[in-house]
């Protein structure tokens, strides 16, 4: 073991993912193509990268294929696999768990778990879910917990009540004068009277050992919960301290969150706070040509990819590779994920594009910004909306 070594646990299992649909049918929430060129995970990722961490475990909660398309080895963040470290995936664990798998069996349903932590011969462990963004300086949480001598540090964010409030996956951080954690309020049971307020974040850092002893008492005591929900369960039995988090969040919790995530991303100081940053985001690299803008093309506000052809309008709009926008045709506030092609004179506004979907030509589909509409992936829009 190395002293001050972590590993890192993803718990891809966020129970928002059916509020994301169809974009989530068959791809978790970190999974969700951002920012043009980046998926969702990245950020986790890049924290990670950044942190030195070499052992990462990914508990996928149905299929894994997106994931495991976009990672591949890891190597884009300094991940490979390698003797006692690399990326270990586990998919298809919601499927296991109702088949009776034998890593999910009554007396065994942590063994992935307890495997993976024994193997990555690390002194702690980060955990954390798939749905929120947050661009953490893991070494300063490490350093945190030490400094206090917790059993358990969680992170938080100070927010604005309505980040929260209607949200039925968040959760609200309660807090004495000495930073312990109190305990977790759910967002429709808190009792708001403040501006702002703690949102918990689901993050959590213990040593391996801490978190070895979690698993036996939950295997014992027959709780059988994913890691992320079981560490918030026994929190009550331990000393949490809280750290704060003062950087950039996106919570993809809904699609209308999704969305505005995306758009928010438009304004240039925002898209600097989050990716180019000190630790700046790393995804995937592909060569691909330049984006081409031909003489008839009307660009505004918006954020390209590589790889596209843009022949028509386009404004306050995100981009990914490979779009096609044919001349007179017209998009605005809109997300366009890769392959998409709308063709000559269709207008898309308000709306998300998954990817390789196609508006055909004088097609026009308008949703609003507080009902943006989404096109599923690989759909040919023949008739207007």
């Amino acid at each position: 073991m190395i002293r001050n070594s972590i590993s890192t646990i993803m718990s891809l299992t966020d129970p928002s993912n059916k509020d994301l649909h169809p974009m989530t049918r068959v791809r978790p929430v970190a999974a969700l193509p951002i920012a043009a060129r980046y998926r969702a995970i990245d950020v986790a990722l890049s924290n990670v990268s950044h942190a030195g961490i070499k052992s990462v475990a990914m508990f996928i909660g149905g299929s894994g294929r997106s994931i495991y398309d976009h990672i591949r080895s890891g190597s884009a963040w300094d991940l490979e696999s390698r003797l006692s470290g690399g990326i270990f995936t586990y998919s298809q664990t919601y499927l296991k768990q109702r088949m009776g798998d034998e890593g999910f069996d009554e007396n065994d349903f942590y063994v992935n778990h307890r495997e993976f932590l024994k193997k990555s011969r690390t002194e702690y462990v980060l955990v954390t879910g798939g749905r929120m963004i947050v661009n953490l300086d893991i070494l300063d949480l490490r350093n945190y917990h030490v400094d206090h001598d917790a059993d358990m540090t969680i992170a938080y964010k100070k927010v604005p009540v309505d980040k929260v409030k209607g949200h039925p996956y968040e959760k609200v951080v309660k807090l004495d004068r000495d930073e312990d954690v109190v305990g977790f309020v759910s967002s429709d049971e808190a009792d708001f009277v403040e501006e702002t307020t703690n949102q918990f974040l689901n993050i959590y850092f213990l040593s391996v050992k801490q978190m070895l002893e979690i698993l036996k008492r939950a295997t014992k005591e027959g709780i059988h919960m994913d890691v992320d929900r079981l560490l918030a369960y026994y929190s009550q039995f331990h000393q949490v301290k809280a750290y704060e988090y003062t950087g950039p969040l996106m919570n993809l919790d809904s699609i209308q969150a999704y969305y505005e995530a995306n758009m928010a991303l438009l304004d240039k100081q925002n898209y600097a706070d989050f990716f180019l940053s000190e630790h700046n985001i790393i995804t995937k690299a592909k060569n691909e040509p330049p984006t081409y803008y031909s003489s008839s093309a009307n660009v505004k506000g918006s954020l390209f990819a590589t790889g596209c052809y843009i022949d028509g309008t386009i404004e306050n709009s995100v981009v990914f590779r490979k779009v096609t926008v044919a001349k007179d045709a017209e998009v605005r506030h809109s997300v366009l994920m890769q392959g998409a092609t709308i063709c000559e004179g269709a207008v898309v506004e308000y709306c998300i594009l998954d990817k390789n979907v196609t508006v055909e030509p004088g097609v026009v589909v308008r949703g609003t910004k507080d009902n943006p509409i989404i096109l599923e992936k690989n759909e040919t829009v023949a008739t207007s909306r």
